[in-house]
């Protein structure tokens, strides 16, 4: 029980998250990408970085901070295959989030090979694509 607790308590730490007791964080709301005319500039006039498990749309966003958004289409399977495959973006993401330069608009969409992937391959993937894009401090 005690490292749930410490698992709470490294989430708080982090900014732009909040917590829930479970310890599970989620982005503020100034840190996601909700409007569908910011997708389509972001997929129009962004930078494609391509790897096995995701695609990384990229764009300058003249704030202090990345905003990010995650997309599973049908593709990747049924409602529980493509919630799970955005938990789990999700999770990369709150993890390196220090690590990453600001100033972005991040649009990541799962591919369909994402259902196999194990979690340290996603996050090895990520990484990679993320290196690529020189989003990576």
């Amino acid at each position: 029980m005690q490292a749930a607790t410490a698992f709470v308590v490294r989430l708080q730490r982090r900014p732009g998250f909040h917590c829930t007791f479970k310890g599970l964080g989620m982005l503020n709301k100034k840190y996601r990408i909700s409007k569908k005319k910011d997708y389509n500039y972001i997929y129009k006039n962004g930078k494609k970085i391509q790897s096995r498990y995701i695609i990384v749309f990229m764009t300058a966003n003249n704030l202090e901070y990345d905003r990010f958004g995650i997309v599973t289409s049908k593709k990747v399977g049924n409602a529980v295959l493509r919630n799970q495959a955005k938990r789990r973006l999700r999770s990369i993401v709150q993890m390196h989030l220090p690590h990453l330069k600001t100033g972005f608009d991040l649009v990541i969409v799962a591919r369909f090979s994402i259902k196999e992937a194990l979690f340290a391959a996603l996050e090895k993937d990520f990484l990679n694509a993320f290196k690529k894009a020189k989003l990576v401090e």
